[in-house]
């Protein structure tokens, strides 16, 4: 809005000099010696054309002359000041944050004037004042009450150091490990009896594994730039995997996804319009 105001009022600021410039020129024209001095004698078109088409042409005249006050690049300069303004954000030492060793992150130019606008900051006081950390401590799957625990989803009442969970973290349900809660050992007694078939471990573990694609799925997590270049990112850099580093504006979402790859399904990015996931080290495209 503040350019297309300059814009007009150089462009009145153009009218008005054209159009005094030519009636400057017809004042000094008024006197004959002016009107047609010999350098500059007329052709016989020029003194029988109007007056009115004179004045026209001449007024258009100036016009060219004097259009250079228009600044044609202007649009261009102003989106320059733009991103060399970004900079200044990120060099802003009262917007470094010590703890994590990060500057502040400019993804648009325009940052600059849509933080001009603010006027007034409405603010609660949970979370927004404070530091909004979240972390995941457990979830309800098919109706089972589970907990993280050293990095496996573990159904609550588990010893931590069950000998039948499995290296991703998702912990088998029907391996019978040694049981603290009661009502542990009343389900596993009951499922025993619904249906003693071993297919059960794989069946609820799908369930788990389920319930976690959801959660890497559902979100608008991004991934850290420098860790989605490459073929396979760091998954296999020196045979030893890295963790991706997440972003998000939802702590809760982050906190979710970050849960999710612990335990052994991991978000590993955006792809055109698919969402890519690893499930228990396998790759897999939605």
């Amino acid at each position: 809005r503040s350019m297309n105001s300059f814009l007009i009022i150089y462009l009145i600021i153009l009218l008005f000099e054209a159009i005094l410039s030519t009636i400057l020129k017809y004042a000094w024209q008024a006197e004959e010696k002016w009107d047609e001095p010999w350098y500059n004698e007329k052709t016989e078109h020029e003194r029988n054309s109007s007056k009115i088409l004179r004045f026209i042409s001449d007024f258009l005249a100036f016009l060219v002359l004097y259009n250079f006050i228009i600044p044609i690049s202007l649009y261009v300069t102003v989106e320059m000041q733009k991103f060399l303004g970004s900079f200044f954000i990120g060099w802003d030492l009262d917007l470094y944050h010590e703890e994590t060793n990060q500057r502040a992150q400019v993804n648009t130019s325009d940052l600059n004037e849509e933080l001009g606008q603010v006027e007034y900051v409405f603010t609660d006081k949970t979370g927004t004042l404070t530091e909004n950390e979240m972390q995941f401590r457990e979830c309800s799957i098919n109706g089972i009450k589970y907990q993280e625990v050293n990095g496996k989803l573990t159904p609550e009442g588990f010893s931590e150091d069950s000998p039948d969970g499995n290296r991703h973290g998702l912990v088998r349900l029907f391996g019978f490990p040694t049981i603290s809660h009661p009502s542990w050992k009343m389900f596993y007694f009951r499922e025993a009896l619904k249906n003693p078939q071993p297919k059960h471990k794989s069946e609820f573990l799908n369930k788990e594994e389920l319930f976690l694609k959801a959660v890497c799925l559902c979100h608008t997590v991004q991934i850290n730039a420098d860790q989605t270049d490459g073929a396979d990112g760091p998954w296999h850099a020196n045979g030893i995997t890295a963790p991706l580093e997440y972003y998000a504006s939802s702590p809760d979402e982050k906190a979710l996804v970050e849960a999710a790859s612990r335990v052994g399904v991991v978000f590993t990015g955006i792809s055109g319009d698919s969402m890519e996931v690893k499930s228990l080290g396998k790759p897999e495209r939605y």
